[in-house]
């Protein structure tokens, strides 16, 4: 079957891999583990995705863009110092229910490869939450600013995932604090 004869494969990989992920808490699952559980041949995983790296920025980008619809939904109507608090403690906030431990897991575990090798691609996967956090930001460069904050919750998110950190509410309080004064509000 080709393709385009059955648009809904990519999808399927997608949410496989999350379910993978959920299961493992990483990607430690191989190609062939990945097909088998979305039901299709490993020809038909490489005709949707080239690499296994492709598809982990897809589900990272998927996620990305429900999880910053989420935080927006969450955020609500609050602007400056409120929005950006509340853009961290519901981002941390997120991390509790287990159906998010799959997707933080594969964030925090293989961002730094992805990045080494898939820099532009992961950076396009994750814009839907830097670009939420920009709007948030009152400086010179909101953007840079976004991503240079988001990769410091990444490092805390990383702390949560790995079991480094025994209170997630007192590290969301410090990254907000952090965050906020590192941005000059004015």
């Amino acid at each position: 079957m080709a393709f385009s004869e059955e648009p809904d494969r990519p999808q399927r990989l997608v949410a496989s891999a999350r379910v993978l992920a959920n299961e493992t808490g990483s990607a430690a699952f191989t190609v062939a583990q990945l097909a088998m559980r979305a039901g299709v041949s490993l020809k038909a995983f490489y005709s949707c995705f080239r690499s296994k790296d492709d598809l982990l920025i897809a589900l990272l980008a998927e996620d990305s863009r429900i999880g910053a619809d989420i935080l927006a939904e969450r955020i609500g109507t609050r602007t400056g110092t409120d929005a950006l608090r509340a853009y961290v403690f519901e981002l941390f906030d997120m991390l509790t229910p287990a159906e998010a431990t799959g997707y933080a897991g594969v964030l925090v575990r293989e961002r730094r490869r992805l990045t080494e090798f898939h820099e532009d691609e992961l950076r396009d996967a994750l814009a839907p939450l830097v670009d939420l956090l920009a709007r948030y930001i009152d400086s010179d460069d909101p953007k840079r600013d976004a991503r240079t904050m988001f990769a410091v919750l990444l490092d805390g998110i990383d702390d949560v995932v790995v079991g480094r950190v025994a209170d997630t509410h007192e590290l969301a309080r410090y990254l907000q604090r952090f965050c906020i004064e590192g941005v000059g509000r004015r």
